[in-house]
């Protein structure tokens, strides 16, 4: 019984003074960072991320006092890989903490999910938005990587040096009849259709169309063609692939035929002949030229001999050229081209 009293006596004293059993049951109060920087708020961006899966997804940057998870990692592997492209995320905010925590507010384009998930150190490296652990920048430092929504994809030879019809004109909006400013889901952005008459395409049935570049969406996995209407310059964008079918090469007389010129010699280097074609109300096609894009970027006429661009000047540029506007079947018309230099 002496014993006893004793040993609880020692122990008493241990508590008191704060020795190893104290260290073992003493609740410690709970450490919260707290924000000391954040950046300007946006409602929509066209920065666009995917998530990894490997971070929780917060009301509230995670370490701060108050955060409630919003979308588990579980069910932020399963955004990273849907098909649906609504569910890629964009950038929205920049929170960093006096932990030297970074985080970002994100959301879905359709903005249904919306929180805030790390993004590492701010010894980090940064790209962009997006900080990585490896210089490669193949490792992500928090819960997101960078993300393109839409992947060129490069043209066949009928495709780049083709002339083509629409293959469905119409009304449908599914994207196989009209011309869109985007494919469909590629940003949070409403995506317009890109035609004087938008509730069909049956107008333009005759008109002829070039095509100057493809994408496939890198969720959905299919591909979109971007085409130039040659019949009616406010008719350009995206359509399926698939839309469109090719038109059979015509003769000089049944065409327009397109001789490029290079402007500092006056020599013919190449031609090409374009299918006429006619829209409503008339029966001449508008090769008309835009002076907005530079000389590289400058694809709305096609089959441009290797190794040359467009003369690019208000003077020599095609649009200026007599005959050039409103020309008739059977035309012989001339387009001002130079020599593609390695600045170009």
């Amino acid at each position: 019984m002496l014993k006893h009293k004793w040993l609880t006596g020692l122990l008493t004293v241990g508590l008191l003074a704060g020795g190893i059993g104290a260290s073992s049951i003493t609740a410690q109060a709970k450490s919260y960072a707290k924000v000391i920087k954040t950046s300007y708020p946006l409602v929509i961006s066209s920065t666009y991320l995917n998530v990894t899966g490997k971070k929780a997804l917060y009301n509230k940057p995670g370490t701060t006092k108050g955060a409630k998870v919003v979308k588990t990692t579980a069910q932020l592997k399963q955004y990273a890989a849907s098909k649906r492209g609504m569910d890629s995320f964009m950038y929205l905010r920049t929170a960093t903490t006096n932990r030297h925590s970074v985080y970002l507010k994100i959301a879905t384009f359709d903005h249904k999910v919306q929180g805030w998930i790390y993004n590492g150190k701010t010894t980090d490296i940064s790209v962009g938005y997006v900080r990585y652990k490896d210089a490669a920048h193949t490792v992500p430092a928090g819960g997101v990587t960078s993300f393109r929504t839409v992947t060129p994809s490069p043209l066949t030879k009928d495709e780049a040096t083709g002339f083509y019809h629409l293959a469905n004109p119409g009304t449908a909006n599914d994207g196989t009849a009209k011309v869109y400013s985007t494919p469909f889901e590629t940003g949070p952005f409403e995506v317009e259709i890109n035609m004087p008459n938008k509730v069909s395409s049956a107008d333009y049935a005759n008109d002829v169309f070039v095509i100057n570049a493809a994408e496939t969406r890198t969720r959905q996995g299919d591909r979109w063609l971007s085409v130039q209407d040659l019949s009616n310059r406010r008719i350009a964008g995206v359509i399926r692939d698939g839309s469109l079918k090719k038109i059979a090469p015509v003769s000089a007389q049944d065409g327009v035929t397109v001789n490029y010129v290079e402007r500092s010699t006056g020599q013919k280097v190449g031609s090409v002949i374009v299918p006429f074609g006619t829209t409503v109300g008339k029966t001449t096609m508008d090769f008309g030229y835009e002076f907005d894009t530079a000389p590289s970027q400058s694809t709305q006429y096609m089959n441009i001999p290797a190794g040359y661009i467009p003369a690019y000047s208000e003077d020599d540029g095609f649009g200026s050229q007599p005959g050039a506007q409103n020309v008739s079947k059977g035309s012989v018309v001339t387009y001002y081209v130079q020599k593609k230099t390695n600045s170009n």
